[in-house]
């Protein structure tokens, strides 16, 4: 059997199957030997890519005509005579000694009948038309060119755009945002010289959600500068009014006693590093004093007794 493209043959001679080079004068170039028996026929599908080979033994075997290796085998209950492919190749016909026909019907994939079915032509201006090829996914070595979608703005960026700063902090503290992005967008509002108009004319459950978060990051070392900011200016604004709250002087007196715990600490923290320094200095001097002795006695020749 002569191979499409007709530079390569395929002939069976016993269990062997044996592969020849047409163009280099019948050179061998491989033999398939996967079969226990002899080979009775051979048959290819419709592409030319794949070899049938049925045999004594029961077997029906499919090869890959590029690597000559076999890529499935199928059992029968009587030694095989004859196989034959469909045109389509969805259908494998088997006669065997016994006498029996066998059909076996390949299941075919759902893209495999949407190219299989004949392309039908939107008429011009109609929906069909205009979206004709939506669906196309491109083959495997198509270059695929992908279509960056642009994010869309958090609702508090787009208030910060339209320069409505109160409404800018109440959309970044009602959504359990992080400490880091409201502290950003407290930041930006004092570039703006804005944070006293986003603070200003608010009620008491608006006051509650900003002083809860002041307490929560006062001292967080990244966040004390701008929080401390904020809290001046609360101070500023409500010093008056604050008292007339239960709600909002319990939050400050948690505030001052939070404030109180960091200074007492840095404190202490300032009185390790003047320990530590006067360590450090202290084992400078001997240092400096005891490197001149040192140096004396290195250069100093022993005397010898006699």
């Amino acid at each position: 059997m002569v191979l499409p493209g007709g530079s390569v043959a395929a002939a069976a001679a016993g269990p062997n199957v044996h592969m020849f080079d047409l163009l280099m004068g019948g050179r061998v170039l491989t033999t398939l030997g996967n079969h226990e028996k002899t080979v009775t026929s051979l048959c290819m599908d419709s592409a030319g890519g794949r070899l049938i080979a049925g045999s004594l033994d029961h077997h029906v075997k499919i090869y890959n005509v590029q690597s000559f290796k076999m890529m499935y085998s199928m059992a029968y209950p009587a030694p095989v005579l004859s196989v034959a492919l469909s045109a389509d190749d969805t259908r494998l016909a088997v006669g065997m000694a016994s006498g029996v026909f066998s059909l076996r019907r390949r299941a075919v994939s759902a893209k495999e009948q949407a190219l299989a079915a004949p392309a039908q032509r939107a008429r011009l201006g109609t929906h069909a038309h205009f979206t004709r090829g939506a669906a196309y996914k491109g083959g495997d070595d198509d270059l695929r060119i992908e279509q960056r979608r642009k994010r869309s703005l958090a609702d508090y960026d787009q208030f910060l755009r339209k320069f409505e700063h109160s409404r800018a902090l109440d959309a970044v503290l009602a959504n359990n945002r992080t400490g880091l992005t409201v502290v950003s967008l407290l930041q930006e509002l004092v570039h703006r010289d804005g944070l006293a108009g986003a603070l200003a004319g608010r009620d008491e459950l608006g006051l509650d959600t900003i002083v809860r978060f002041v307490v929560k990051f006062i001292d967080h070392p990244r966040y004390t500068s701008v929080l401390i900011k904020v809290a001046e200016t609360l101070l500023d604004i409500y010093g008056d009014l604050l008292h007339q709250s239960g709600r909002i002087a319990e939050l400050l007196v948690r505030l001052r006693a939070k404030v109180r715990t960091e200074l007492r600490l840095q404190q202490d923290l300032t009185m390790v590093i003047g320990s530590m320094d006067m360590l450090m200095a202290a084992c400078k001097v001997s240092h400096a004093a005891a490197v001149p002795a040192i140096e004396a006695a290195a250069t100093e020749k022993p005397s010898i007794q006699t």
